[in-house]
């Protein structure tokens, strides 16, 4: 485990960028998911079946691209009551959380008269993607799909990558099943983004595409917003965990391995005051690796995710927080509140000892989809107002219009909008000769 002193660096910018490596050939990917989505655009389906058979060596043209419902249902026979009751117990959490995000429409009457306010609308149809594949993520589309249901979309289709023999993971069908979501395709990578957003004969076009997935699938969404909306940029998770003096190294250990092991680019951070403390939790952190995973390259790749960081205190460990933006961020520290309020810039903030992120990506009811790579700067996690828009309202009369009239034309001058100006005048009783047109609709300038 790499150890920094923050005294070191006199720009804390240039140590987050050392601590936080931003993945590297990117435009070379995002070259190859441009290619594979122009292939989806001209060839559909067929397209989907040639890039499945060659990317995810499976052959889909015999079984079809989407699942049969029976199959999702029949998921119920497959999976443990533990499963089960864990599911039930995460979704009633996770849908009492996101009930309390939902926006209200409103309106308000100006000092004018006007009458002014917005609508609120769910989207039409949108399309889920759940990382596969080697493994299975069921907790993933919980936190996807629910939302979605809450703020009231009507339609729903879930892509996710085949196993080699293509299916889809029984545990993430039973979610489906127990959401009531039967649009379900074995389809992954990028190649699955662009079928949703711009539709196949198979499958039918969404207005926008959710859900973490690999850097293909994260950069096919980037390349495709403005045809479709997407949710934020999704690159490798990232913990950081800040930690009093009381911490114990056991467990910040395990806090660091739990989160490196999302995948080999996972960032796992400790920031603390102690350099003896550090060194306890690098030789836990060993020990641990070692006792779950052996001492082979998995061990070895998730250790070199994990780095600390020591400062002189923690409020400076605060200032470097914000610089990370991290998706995770847990303080591990007894006055957790006096650091709580300093923090500008996070995904998820876990507080205290007892509160490993491991409840959030499962069970608190919060989103674990979260902006990493450090968008939390301006992104927020997965929520409600993903799936929802709004719409502007005007309503306004005769009185209010005069009233706002000498306002309408002083701006519509400066920027040469003169039909602004002249359709306000004209419904506040200006005659004709006066706006600058005769009745044959030609005339003068105003």
């Amino acid at each position: 485990m790499r150890v920094f002193r923050m005294s070191d660096y006199q720009d804390p910018h240039k140590l987050a960028r050392d601590l936080v490596q931003r993945p590297s050939g990117l435009e070379g990917i995002r070259e190859r998911a441009r290619e594979i989505i122009d292939m989806v655009r001209q060839e559909g389906d067929e397209a989907l079946f040639r890039l499945t058979r060659e990317l995810d060596g499976v052959d889909l043209e015999s079984i079809g691209l989407r699942v049969p419902e029976e199959e999702i249902r029949s998921s119920e026979r497959k999976v443990s009551g533990d499963f089960a009751e864990a599911v039930r117990l995460s979704a009633r959490n996770i849908t009492a959380f996101h009930r309390q995000q939902a926006r209200e429409p409103w309106f308000r009457d100006t000092e004018e008269g006007l009458r002014v306010g917005y609508m609120v609308r769910p989207l039409e149809r949108v399309g889920i993607y759940v990382p596969g594949g080697a493994a299975a993520y069921p907790s993933t589309a919980l936190m996807a799909i629910i939302p979605a249901k809450v703020a009231g979309v009507h339609s729903i289709a879930v892509c996710s990558p085949p196993d080699r023999d293509g299916g889809l993971d029984p545990h993430l069908l039973y979610v489906l099943h127990y959401l009531k979501i039967y649009e379900a395709y074995r389809l992954g990578g990028a190649q699955a983004v662009a079928a949703m957003a711009c539709g196949t004969d198979s499958i039918r076009a969404v207005d926008k595409v959710v859900g973490p997935g690999n850097l293909y699938v994260s950069l096919a969404k980037l390349e495709l917003f403005g045809q479709v909306g997407v949710d934020f940029f999704a690159g490798p998770s990232e913990v950081v965990i800040l930690a009093d003096r009381q911490a114990r190294p056991e467990l910040l250990a395990l806090d660091l391995l739990a989160q490196a092991e999302h995948s080999s680019g996972a960032r796992s951070i400790i920031i603390a005051e102690d350099p003896q403390q550090m060194e306890m939790v690098e030789r836990e952190l060993k020990k641990a690796a070692a006792r779950l995973y052996g001492e082979g390259d998995r061990a070895a790749s998730m250790l070199e995710g994990c780095c600390g960081v020591v400062v002189d205190r923690l409020e400076d460990g605060v200032e470097l927080v914000n610089i990370i933006a991290p998706e995770h961020l847990q303080i591990y520290a007894e006055d957790f509140n006096r650091h709580l309020n300093g923090v500008r810039n996070a995904g998820t903030i876990l507080l205290g000892k007892d509160s490993p992120v491991c409840l959030g990506d499962y069970v608190a009811g919060t989103n674990h989809i979260l902006p990493t790579s450090g968008n939390a700067r301006f992104a927020s996690p997965l929520g409600v107002a993903d799936f929802l828009k709004s719409i502007n309202v005007v309503y306004s009369n005769e009185k209010a219009n005069r009233r706002l009239l000498h306002a309408v034309e002083a701006l519509a001058e400066v920027e040469g909008m003169k039909a602004h100006a002249l359709s306000l005048r004209m419904r506040v009783g200006h005659p004709l000769e006066t706006l600058g047109l005769s009745e044959s609709g030609g005339g003068r300038d105003a």
